[in-house]
């Protein structure tokens, strides 16, 4: 025996194009979120990364910015030791010079550990995240 098909009534006819088109929509539906959720995890990734190698620089210039912060603390203590045992003027001038350049090292090594803490803050990832500001309509623009 064959299994026949139930036939199509004029009460049944369009459940089953509204059932495949409801289905349709729906995987279209989860496409767009899996490649939605696909582009943040590809951001996230790339920004974990940068982090990590902001992370590494931070240490290292955090390192230099204490070694030039303890040069800089020598050389004064050398410049008031110097001063009270009244050396020669040339010889103060000289660590003089010193701290001036330990002083300008210390301000560059700060300012690029200020640099790279701010890529910290995962900036692109939270820009991405923020809803879209509404555009003002037409009509709104054109009313006193």
């Amino acid at each position: 025996m064959k299994a026949t098909e139930p036939a199509e009534t004029p009460a049944t006819a369009g459940v089953f194009s509204a059932a495949a088109a409801s289905q349709a929509e729906l995987a279209k539906w989860w496409q767009q979120a899996r490649a939605l959720a696909y582009d943040q995890l590809q951001l996230l990734t790339l920004e974990g990364e940068r982090v990590a190698n902001s992370m590494v620089a931070l240490l290292v210039f955090g390192l230099l910015a204490g070694l030039l912060a303890l040069t800089l603390w020598f050389a004064a203590l050398a410049q008031i030791i110097m001063l009270a045992q009244h050396y020669s003027l040339s010889a103060a001038q000289a660590l003089a010079l010193a701290m001036l350049a330990n002083l300008v090292a210390l301000w560059l090594v700060l300012r690029r550990c200020a640099h790279y803490s701010s890529l910290l803050r995962f900036p692109a990832t939270m820009q991405s995240l923020q809803p879209a500001a509404a555009e003002p309509d037409a009509d709104s623009q054109h009313k006193v």
